[in-house]
């Protein structure tokens, strides 16, 4: 289980959101969301990468970085990134909707005290193909020239 926790962080922290208006940010509009909201989801699901005391604590955990990967995935998908940005972010908020449904499973689990269920949720993150684009598509920021801070790292 400690093993699927740390793989989690490191997925959450490859992936996440940003925010803002309705018209179409601009480069640098983009990266301070993309940054700050990668950040955000970084210190939520940071506090479950220890080794929680029970699965019940692992529950009350999880269900934070739950919140902060919906409200990432959420800004992400509201706004209008640069329009070289556009199938990148997409593919962001695919996995981090991902994400999301399995921290779900996960935090269920853990109220249930269901370590293999907890289990199969981390793997499903781990084999996860909207995770792996993810990965390609911020390395695809990336080379356009975008710093995206936490995301990809």
């Amino acid at each position: 289980m400690p093993t699927k926790l740390a793989f989690l962080v490191a997925a959450l922290a490859l992936v996440a959101g940003c925010g803002g208006g309705s018209s179409r940010l601009s480069k640098a509009e983009f990266e301070q969301h993309i940054q700050a909201d990668g950040k955000a989801v970084q210190q939520a699901v940071t506090k479950i990468s220890g080794n929680p005391s029970s699965l019940g604590a692992l529950a009350k955990q999880v269900a934070a970085a739950e919140g902060a990967v919906k409200a990432a995935a959420d800004d992400l998908e509201s706004v209008k990134p640069p329009a070289d940005a556009e199938q990148e972010t997409k593919t962001i908020v695919s996995a981090l909707r991902t994400i999301d449904v399995q921290l779900q499973k996960l935090e269920q689990a853990a109220k249930k005290n269901d370590p293999v269920a907890a289990a199969a949720a981390g793997s499903a993150i781990q084999h996860s193909p909207e995770i792996a684009a993810a990965q390609k598509a911020a390395n695809s920021l990336k080379k356009k020239g975008y710093k995206i801070g936490v995301i990809g790292s």
